[in-house]
């Protein structure tokens, strides 16, 4: 048997990069053909396994390994040296190169490229699944904060794009999981060899189900699931929706939030300026069931970011067939078609959301058949087995 080693960022925070990763863990078991060795690299500046600049202490140990479980797989999470300046977490190191050195195959699964980095080195194929660059996903933040905020994030940044482009240019095989990305990944590889592929990760279309009867009546919620302290995720934008929705259908109606990270202060108090707070509930680091259950009893699902590289969030609301509602903000403008299986909506107008959501509550024979239309879409084209077979594909021809 082969051994890939799929190398993640934070591989056990939760949030999309790990639900790829995990979808590429099984795909690789359920292949018999692929042994998965599970990395896991350090992304923040306070990682305790790293050496930090401010920590002297830390100075004398030097980077350090710190081995875990994480769904009934071993896995090892290494820190970096001088971990405070972002460009070193993608540096590769002796401790990365010893876990990896008897892989076949590298599989490093991370939102921006330039985590590929850390793996260049080790003389075997590096094969990249990716969602963004790092000057996209972090454009509306940093336009937010105005030129003199956070003077070393913006540096930090354009450090990290052109790493992002050296990594795309550099691995062997990539895989990306929207259209935009493809193209540009098409451009920058121009004239030279490489695998691309426009492929996203698929969803258990078996665990996230519908139910067999669903009433939008009975208890009836919007549902957002994310990192909802993530200014990213823009959850103000979903907030002053629903102050339209809340005002213009039934008083039953909830807006339920779930994810490993809450709202932010300001978000509770303009809540409570829209006098809607009371309707709002917040669910923290739900389990798989739990998860599934919120989907699934869903009258509609509402995903208002700046900027998604993927949103797997979407492909599981759509396999429970619950018709969901999106901002055109990357990920999803390659998984929905308006009006068909599902709503794209601009940014900023948080009127539109609002529109598209009092339909779904109201109608409940065009909220079925949008949510029917979903979990068809999902069934055709992101149906784990189907989506896996791309991978394994790609895998084979690394290896041989």
């Amino acid at each position: 048997m082969k051994k890939i080693g799929i190398v993640v960022p934070s591989l056990v925070n939760g949030g999309g990069v790990t639900a790829v990763a995990r979808f590429i863990k099984d795909v690789a078991l359920r292949s018999g053909r692929y042994e998965p060795i599970l990395v896991s690299l350090c992304m923040s500046s306070d990682d305790p396994c790293s050496v930090n600049l401010l920590n002297v202490a830390s100075w004398s140990k030097g980077v350090s390994v710190k081995t875990g479980e994480w769904e009934g797989r071993p896995y090892a999470h290494v820190g970096a040296k001088w971990g405070e300046l972002e460009f070193q977490r993608y540096r590769c190191r002796p401790q990365v190169e010893k876990l990896l050195r008897d892989c076949d195959l590298i599989r490093v699964v991370s939102g921006s490229p330039a985590w590929a980095n850390a793996v260049f080195g080790i003389n075997k194929p590096v094969a990249l699944q990716v969602a963004t660059r790092t000057v996209v996903e972090r454009s509306h933040v940093l336009n937010r904060e105005g030129i003199s905020r956070h003077l070393l994030r913006r540096i930090m940044t354009v450090i990290a794009d052109r790493l992002d482009d050296r990594a795309l240019r550099k691995v062997d095989a990539i895989q990306v999981e929207n259209p935009w990305m493809h193209d540009y990944v098409k451009e920058i590889n121009r004239g030279r060899e490489a695998d691309l592929r426009y492929a996203p990760p698929g969803v258990d279309a078996s665990l996230f189900c519908p139910l067999p009867m669903r009433n939008i009546g009975i208890e009836p919620y919007v549902l957002c699931v994310g990192r909802l302290g993530d200014p990213r995720k823009n959850i103000q934008f979903l907030l002053e929706a629903f102050s339209t929705v809340a005002g213009n259908v039934s008083e039953n109606v909830k807006l339920v939030l779930a994810g490993a990270s809450e709202p932010t202060k300001e978000f509770w108090v303009r809540a409570d300026q829209l006098n809607i707070a009371h309707r709002i509930k917040y669910v923290k680091r739900p389990s798989r069931t739990e998860l599934i259950s919120l989907y699934q009893h869903a009258s509609v699902f509402a995903l208002s970011s700046d900027e998604e590289g993927l949103g797997i969030v979407i492909l599981e609301a759509m396999a429970c067939a619950i018709p969901v509602v999106a901002t055109k903000c990357g990920g999803p403008d390659g998984i929905i078609t308006d009006g068909k299986d599902g709503y794209l909506i601009p940014l900023g107008q948080p009127e539109t959301m609002a529109d598209k959501l009092i339909k779904l509550l109201r109608d409940p024979e065009l909220n079925q058949r949008i949510g029917a239309a979903a979990r068809q879409t999902i069934v055709e084209r992101f149906e784990e087995n189907v989506a896996g077979n791309v991978f394994v594909d790609m895998w084979d021809r690394l290896v041989s």
